[in-house]
């Protein structure tokens, strides 16, 4: 099974592969919003396809309070595939509630469309959604169901609910296991959220991005544009300790953590001045017959036109109230109060004149005659207030491990952090199943990393550390034969490699080929060093010393009273061929081969004529391990021992 399928379903990410055997001892955890809880990305990718998870471990931190979702997939999807939706947008402080439908695979048919090194066909019984990870903060999801017998059900849904807390692009990871065939696979698939950044809206403003981690680089919206009309005023104080007059200020930055206060002040004079009253206190003028005065207002503007004027008041009975509504500009005006007398004494009477600006309110004089007039200057002045949050950025985590001349497969590597709680330990890009502790043992190859998420929801990733694990070489197994220790199986050595023999535990110098021979009992030992990895294995047992082979030679008297003029070769066999040399007496000379467990493999009968024997012996198909040859001539007989390589 190819340990390195991986799958894009639209916006998702699956990755699968196959363990040995069992359950994975580390799987990813779906963290419960709103931190980052877990991640071992064995690239977790030791997967399956795309919702295939947690046989080995039943769901964990709760999914709640979003139930109720809609399944929704397109029309005519195969039965057997693989598919997901797209998750929708978010905004910071906006509730949020989006479903995600998928359809799971039934077979590994769909993962081999992408991976031919993933059999196809393989059958898919069950699979059960573990956990997500990297939730935004604020968000918590539920599916419609956790667990899928395949065979029933492949279509489900999950739905994410809350009010986001921080912005940024999430990566969200659903962790799952399939039972495929006798063994649960593990895996993990991702689709981004997108939580855009949060607004603060007032009747005078809005901040956009009014939240964040670190640090916030804030935008601010005037909600009463002036549309380049003259007339307003602003004033903005942005809390950081710079203010503005702008109609529409540059963004701020806010670098330190904590709440700051916007306030907002707009003045809107856009109407002008309006005289919207003349009241005529008391007039010095009265008619030609000591009667009251008939009464007319005139308004002049500052180029001495008349600009407005009212109709007689006969015989005035002061007060008396005008009206005149009308727009007051720059300059000097002039109010006139005049008894109209009709031409009766040849002109009419000024009662009185009052210059007056725009700015004038209240009572005017002249001469015994008395006016008070209201000018109106209306001024509309809003005031807001808003604030930006900026929560704490964590210190980056860091890794702290002892430096290891050598990693090899069955080591362990204790990874520690300075972070005690709230941390997701992550393997290559998959969080690993458990692991929120200050350490992480690590036993395996990949890219080891920790996430930190605190309380507000803000998170810092530490640096990766690259680990890789060596394969120890095969055990050196070598075996006794006539004192001679030999390697058992040369060709499991690795490509490049160093051998040390030891005695009772003591290096023995020199000693590094692939046989050794002994001159004493006790426990001997091989160590096999691959020269690429630097990795080691070692092989030991007890032998005891047998005195009628010295230096792994027959004792001369052996040889002597049993066809001493005879030799077969050679003792390591690596072919199916022996070599019998030397002189043997003429006659019937019998040959038997035997396996170590003293069984006759095979009997042969050949001629001598007693000169010197050179011939090649064919032999059939042997196990590795030792053999014999069992020479007889004339009442001599004589066993050669061989190794089978």
């Amino acid at each position: 099974m190819g340990p390195g399928l991986s799958r894009w379903v639209r916006r998702a990410s699956v990755r699968l592969s196959f363990p040995r055997s069992g359950c994975p001892p580390a799987v990813p955890v779906l963290c419960s919003p709103p931190a980052f809880a877990c991640r071992h990305k064995q690239k977790v990718m030791k997967k399956v396809y795309l919702f295939l998870i947690l046989a080995c471990a039943a769901v964990q931190q709760a999914y709640a309070n979003c139930p109720g979702c809609l399944t929704e997939l397109p029309e005519n999807l195969p039965e057997d595939t693989i598919f997901l939706t797209s998750a929708p947008d978010g905004q910071v402080g906006k509730y949020y509630e989006g479903d995600l439908s998928f359809r799971m695979p039934k077979t590994t048919t769909p993962v081999n469309a992408s991976d031919p090194d993933t059999p196809a066909g393989l059958p898919i019984s069950s699979i059960t959604i573990s956990s997500v990870t990297n939730v935004p903060p604020g968000l918590s999801w539920e599916p419609n169901q956790s667990e899928f017998d395949v065979s029933e059900m492949t279509d489900g849904c999950v739905r994410f609910c809350g009010v986001p807390l921080i912005p940024g692009y999430y990566e969200v990871e659903v962790i799952i296991t399939a039972q495929v065939l006798l063994a649960s696979r593990t895996s993990s698939f991702s689709f981004p959220i997108l939580i855009l950044p949060g607004e603060s809206v007032s009747d005078g403003f809005t901040i956009e991005n009014n939240a964040g981690c670190g640090e916030v680089l804030a935008s601010f919206i005037n909600n009463v544009p002036s549309n380049g009309k003259p007339g307003f005023t602003y004033f903005w104080d942005f809390g950081n300790g710079n203010s503005s007059t702008e109609e529409d200020p540059a963004p701020q930055l806010y670098e330190e953590p904590g709440e700051y206060g916007v306030s907002y002040q707009v003045i809107v004079d856009t109407v002008g001045y309006l005289l919207t009253e003349v009241v005529v206190e008391e007039a010095s003028c009265s008619d030609l017959f000591g009667g009251a005065p008939d009464i007319v207002l005139e308004i002049y503007n500052p180029f001495g036109e008349k600009i407005y004027f009212t109709d007689e008041v006969q015989n005035a009975d002061f007060p008396l109230t005008f009206e005149p509504n009308i727009f007051i500009e720059d300059g000097p005006y002039e109010i006139r109060v005049i008894d109209d007398d009709q031409g009766l004494d040849g002109g009419d009477d000024l009662c009185g004149s009052f210059g007056f600006v725009k700015t004038s309110n209240g009572t005017l004089t002249d001469d015994g005659a008395t006016v008070s007039i209201e000018v109106l200057h209306p001024v509309d002045t809003l005031r807001s207030e808003g604030v930006v949050t900026v929560y704490e950025q964590p210190a980056q985590p860091e890794l702290i491990y002892p430096e290891p001349a050598t990693l090899c497969e069955g080591d362990t590597l204790p990874i520690q952090t300075n972070y005690g709680i709230n941390t997701q330990w992550y393997r290559d890009t998959t969080p690993i199943l458990g692991a929120n502790s200050s350490i992480w043992p690590a036993t395996e190859s990949g890219r080891y990393w920790v996430v930190y998420t605190n309380s507000d929801g803000c998170s810092a990733v530490s640096d990766t550390l690259n680990l890789s694990f060596g394969t120890v070489p095969s055990s050196p197994v070598f075996e006794n034969m006539d004192n001679l220790l030999t390697l058992f199986e040369p060709e499991i050595l690795p490509d490049h490699y160093s051998l040390q023999w030891f005695f009772n535990d003591d290096l023995l110098p020199g000693e590094t080929g692939q046989e050794y021979c002994i001159n004493k009992s006790g426990t001997y030992g091989l160590q096999v060093t691959d020269l690429d990895t630097g990795c080691s294995n070692y092989y030991s047992q007890p032998v005891i010393y047998d005195e009628g082979f010295p230096n792994c030679m027959p004792v001369s008297a052996t040889e002597t009273q049993a066809l001493p003029g005879l030799k077969v070769y050679p003792t390591l066999l690596r072919s199916d061929e022996l070599t019998l040399e030397g002189q043997v007496p003429a006659g019937r000379v019998w040959l038997q081969l035997y396996n170590a467990q003293g069984q006759l493999l095979r009997q042969q009968e050949i001629m001598s004529d007693g000169l010197y024997l050179n011939m090649r012996l064919q032999l059939p198909p042997l196990a590795k391990g030792y053999h014999l040859l069992r020479v007889r001539a004339e009442g001599q007989e004589r066993a050669f021992p061989f190794l089978r390589m």
